[in-house]
């Protein structure tokens, strides 16, 4: 599950409260895509998955034990009858980092998400709608 966690921030840009709701109903395998409910603002977006992110979402479907409630997709592994908290997410996230000898946050992952677009030449306005913005600051233009 905690690779699952990596790669929606990393990969999809997600954040943290989005990767904590997300629902094992709300998938599509074919495009492969989660849609994000209720994101910051209260909106919905569909965001395409990588083929990496593919196989560790539904790897961590596969794991998921039979006393996580309703249908969330990450759960709390020493409770697993509880859902993953919002604060369990950057704890995780700082233990790989620590243990890979580097510094990452969550809001970093959602950084180096929008650096690699902007590298491989997506638009601004592309890269915000991913990430969920409402608008373009002043320092983003």
């Amino acid at each position: 599950m905690d690779r699952a966690l990596l790669l929606l921030m990393l990969r999809g840009g997600w954040r943290v409260s989005e990767v904590a709701q997300l629902k094992g109903c709300d998938r599509e395998w074919s495009p492969p895509a989660l849609l994000v409910k209720h994101g910051k603002g209260r909106k919905d977006r569909r965001m395409s998955l990588a083929a990496d992110a593919v196989a560790r979402v539904r790897a961590c479907l596969q794991q998921r034990p039979r006393d996580v409630p309703g249908d969330m997709v990450c759960w709390n592994q020493k409770r697993p009858s509880r859902p993953l908290s919002v604060k369990a997410i950057p704890k995780t996230i700082q233990r790989y980092a620590k243990a890979a000898g580097i510094t990452a946050s969550c809001p970093s992952l959602r950084h180096t998400f929008a650096s690699n677009l902007r590298e491989q030449g997506a638009e601004i306005v592309s890269i915000r709608e991913l990430l969920g913005h409402a608008a373009m600051s002043a320092r983003e233009r």
